[in-house]
């Protein structure tokens, strides 16, 4: 039951938060084996740029670039500006590949990614110097957990904070109506600029996350709509309420202590994607076969940079953090 309700969660949960635009990667993905169609990805992003630059006018600012996500995967992306707007939405550009391969034409794609970019950019107004100030930017800081070991590089660029085989990197959090939620991930040179050490990031970031992504624990069997035979544990999943980064919850200070006087139990953490963590109370289960699970899972149902890592870790009921079993 656990391979289901981890795979059922995983396409529930996984990618939906960051990209501003989604698409059902089970029902493309085997387009990218049709060898009559397919051409090189670098030529049809050529060809795409340029219809996009002759349907969207001169005013408008058109920018490809490969954008670093989580865990060293790199992905094509596209931004469009409009007049003068300030904030542009960016489109992430595969699923449109993986279209093309299945017979849509290059124009179409294009008319696509500017009707969505339209209806997208935020009527918003923000001050030219907000990111300059810290004054400006603290209220709004968030904290995003990856693993350490596959991002290594990334961690070089940005201020972080350890938790063993985890770091917390910080992000501003942006909030609109027409596209949801955006993020400016904060580095070093941004530090640098403020003037503040990563201390006084971490203190204000960790002040702020439960009041902007207050935490919620929800028995797994309710976010799968199933019911447990009596004899059966149930499974909790920790996000918070917007599941954008929710694995992070549990640097939020006591968070791990309620959960464990609410299921009377310490608990074992599985972590399903840097979106959310499983725990399940320790009735004597092997931690060898979790890790089985968590990997089986992270790779073949949760999206590559959404992986938070391979491991399974427990928490003991006093204890200030979880610790590393496997």
């Amino acid at each position: 039951m656990w391979l289901i309700a981890f795979s059922f969660l995983a396409r529930v949960y996984g990618t939906r938060y960051e990209d501003l635009y989604t698409e059902d990667k089970q029902m493309y993905g085997e387009l990218r084996n049709k060898d009559n169609k397919k051409i090189r990805e670098k030529e049809y992003y050529e060809m795409l740029q340029k219809e996009l630059e002759k349907r969207a006018g001169e005013d408008t600012e058109i920018s490809f670039r490969n954008v670093r996500k989580n865990n060293g995967v790199y992905k094509k992306a596209c931004t469009i500006r409009f007049h003068d707007a300030q904030i542009a939405p960016t489109v992430y550009l595969e699923p449109y590949y993986n279209h093309y391969l299945d017979g849509q034409a290059v124009a179409e794609s294009a008319d696509n990614i500017l009707n969505y970019c339209r209806c997208s950019t935020p009527d918003i107004t923000v001050p030219d110097n907000f990111f300059k100030e810290y004054s400006t930017v603290k209220g709004r800081l968030g904290i995003k957990l990856i693993g350490k070991e596959r991002n290594e590089a990334y961690l070089r660029e940005v201020p972080h904070i350890d938790r063993g085989d985890l770091a917390g990197i910080y992000y501003y959090l942006l909030e609109n109506k027409a596209f949801g939620n955006g993020m400016i991930v904060i580095r070093n040179t941004d530090l640098e600029r403020w003037g503040i050490t990563t201390d006084r990031l971490y203190a204000d970031a960790i002040e702020n996350c439960p009041r902007m992504l207050p935490p919620v624990l929800h028995a797994l069997s309710d976010v799968l709509g199933v019911l447990l035979p009596d004899d059966e544990e149930d499974l909790y999943l920790l996000t918070n309420e917007s599941a954008l980064y929710g694995a992070a919850v549990i640097l939020y200070p006591g968070i791990l202590q309620e959960a464990a006087d609410y299921m009377e139990s310490d608990f074992f953490v599985l972590p399903s994607s840097v979106h959310e963590v499983i725990l399940l109370p320790d009735n004597g289960e092997e931690p060898e076969s979790l890790l089985q699970i968590v990997s089986d899972i992270n790779h073949t149902q949760v999206e590559e940079e959404e992986i938070l890592i391979d491991a399974v870790y427990k928490y003991t009921s006093g204890d200030d953090f979880i610790h590393r079993l496997l």
